[in-house]
């Protein structure tokens, strides 16, 4: 039996004995097979584990209006979070964070004690804040067996107290232009506007750094090391003359208090090279705290919202009919106030002394009077492809501002009308701005730029911007003879409250039923317009006026004529403009002979 039992435990102890030497066999192979076949792989693990990279973001370029004043600018900020795993002495954390944050101590503490890895105690702070923690030190008291307790300070930062670096957007004018340069979110990326349209030039490239970590994930000192610095994102330079903008901005808030519209714009152009000067909207917002008021508030109305210009398309309709060689004076319908044509009937507005119609009107009448009926028979002389050429060539019936257009060849009668006295097509503020700073640039049209320049983060010019060369749309005497019509409105007509003392005034009002999205219009909702230039005769700045559903009137030279007036006679005093005063004149709206040519 003994010799048995031995036999049996030998045999055991040597099966054993193999089993162990096949696992350090399976050991050794699988060492090797790390060591040797995956080295790469684990040192690469091993690298993640040990190393921390460390985004370096680039700072964000600034704004300017055309004379380099900042309109928007990036700085550093602090954001002060805790450490779960490092928080220590919470309520001696608590008071001391909260002195120095100037919060509540309770709100402090009970973030503290919440749920989280990393607890975030204050975003976006100024930087003296977060200097301020990061040399900030807390006061302990340590027992020592057979002494007295010894007061001992530490740096708060090892109380699981840590600053993160960041930027944050600053807009120092506040609410002025906010609609136009937009605003930024969380991650300084543009949401709206100019923020939005070149965020990527406004970005940069960030940097990128890298630090060694202790055991408990801490970036040991002197260990970083950078990889690649920054590149700061570009600088952008507006075309924007920021005295002008708080004109315009301050005239529509003037007008709406009077009447209350759902909102308003007004652009300024530059009656030669058709640079945006301002682009004011109605309500503004503070793009310093976005957050604070309606959405609907962030879009710039002015390149966004389209409507049915009404009357101030006239110019368009006239212009085109004078350059296809109709007579400015000849007679083209007999307005009794009501027309019947194919497919519906045309009406026009009366008042005093027509309250039964225009009588026989030519092109002057027809801007001074703003007659449909005549506008619409000017429409049928040129037909409706060579109104559909000149509309493109005025910048209109753009299908990347409005959508899909009908095709001039399928354009019924009362189409054609419609569009001739502006309705049945849909523009935007800015659009109007350039239709009448053609005429007012002897009939060239010129793109609208907003952007006069971008700059390198050190000042250098990293692309200029050239306004487009213009394009002839009418002869320049064709030009000529509306700025006249346009005068003579101002002068005679339904524009005489835009008129400016001692300076020459051309334009004409608009008044339009809103359209519904689905077809009609909307009963009681309209579209105040004013659009025109000053002075007249060598014309400096272009401005148009859009008031959407104002309450007590709709009128255009009620609502935005007025609105045109104030932000024209206070432009042209601005001392950089030097808009010297000019002698008014009184272009007649009829020839010498005192009678309109009669069409045959």
């Amino acid at each position: 039996m003994g010799t048995g039992h031995r036999g049996s435990v030998r045999k055991r102890t040597g099966w054993l004995f193999i089993i162990f030497i096949l696992l350090y066999v399976a050991l050794g192979a699988r060492l090797a097979y790390i060591q040797l076949v995956r080295a790469d792989e684990y040192k690469g693990w091993a690298h993640q584990i040990r190393f921390r990279p460390i985004v370096d973001p680039a700072s964000r370029g600034c704004i300017y209006d055309r004379d380099k004043r900042v309109l928007a600018l990036s700085i550093e900020t602090a954001s002060i979070f805790a450490n779960r795993k490092e928080l220590r002495r919470i309520p001696e954390t608590a008071d001391m964070v909260a002195r120095i944050l100037g919060a509540d101590r309770q709100v402090i503490l009970d973030k503290l004690n919440g749920p989280g890895s990393k607890i975030w105690l204050a975003k976006k702070v100024d930087p003296r804040i977060g200097k301020e923690i990061e040399k900030a030190f807390i006061t302990t008291l340590v027992k020592q067996p057979g002494h007295k307790p010894k007061k001992q300070r530490e740096l708060l930062a090892s109380f699981g107290i840590g600053v993160e670096w960041d930027t944050k957007r600053v807009y120092p004018a506040g609410p002025l232009a906010a609609q136009l340069l937009g605003f930024v979110d969380f991650k300084n990326k543009g949401v709206s506007g100019i923020e939005s349209m070149m965020n990527d030039e406004l970005t940069g490239q960030p940097g990128f750094t890298t630090a060694e970590l202790d055991g408990r994930r801490r970036i040991i000192p002197e260990t970083q090391q950078t990889i690649r610095e920054p590149e700061d994102g570009k600088d952008i330079v507006l075309t924007i003359h920021t005295g002008i903008q708080h004109i315009a901005e301050q005239a529509l808030a003037n007008m709406a208090q009077k009447f209350h519209p759902a909102s308003a714009v007004a652009v300024v152009l530059d009656a030669n090279t058709s640079e945006v000067l301002a682009m004011a909207n109605y309500p503004a917002f503070d793009p310093n705290k976005p957050g604070g008021s309606d959405a609907k508030l962030w879009r710039n109305r002015a390149v966004a919202d389209l409507y049915e210009p009404g009357s101030t398309l006239k110019t368009v309709t006239v212009s085109a009919a004078m350059n296809e060689g109709i007579d400015p004076h000849e007679v083209v319908a007999n307005c009794t106030g009501r027309e019947q044509i194919k497919g519906g009937h045309i009406s026009c507005t009366l008042h005093a002394p027509y309250l039964h119609g225009h009588q026989g009107v030519d092109m002057y009448k027809i801007i001074q009077y703003s007659c449909n009926i005549g506008a619409a028979h000017l429409a049928f002389k040129i037909g409706a492809e060579k109104l559909y050429k000149y509309e493109r060539a005025f910048g209109l019936m753009d299908e990347k501002v409005s959508g899909r257009q009908i095709p001039p060849q399928d354009w019924s009668q009362m189409r054609l009308a419609n569009i001739g006295f502006g309705q049945g097509i849909h523009v935007t503020a800015l659009q109007m701005a350039a239709v009448y700073a053609t005429i007012a640039n002897g009939g060239k049209y010129t793109p609208p730029t907003i952007i006069r320049e971008i700059r390198n983060a050190d000042g250098s010019v990293y692309q200029p911007f050239k306004t487009s060369a213009p394009k002839r749309v009418v002869s320049p005497a064709t030009a000529a003879e509306v700025k006249k019509m346009l005068m003579v409105c101002a002068n005679e007509g339904t524009g005489k409250p835009a008129l400016i003392e001692g300076r020459t005034v051309a334009g004409k009002t608009g008044s339009a039923q809103m359209a519904k999205p689905k077809g009609g219009y909307e009963p009681g909702a309209f579209v105040a317009s004013f659009m025109g230039f000053a002075p007249a005769l060598k014309p400096r700045i272009v401005i148009a006026v859009s008031v959407t559903k104002p309450q007590g009137s709709h009128w255009g030279a009620t609502v935005a004529a007025p609105v045109f007036k104030e932000i024209g006679e206070k432009t042209l005093l601005l001392p950089d403009m030097r808009v010297p005063a000019d002698a008014p004149i009184e272009p007649k709206s009829v020839p010498k002979s005192g009678a309109p040519k009669v069409a045959a």
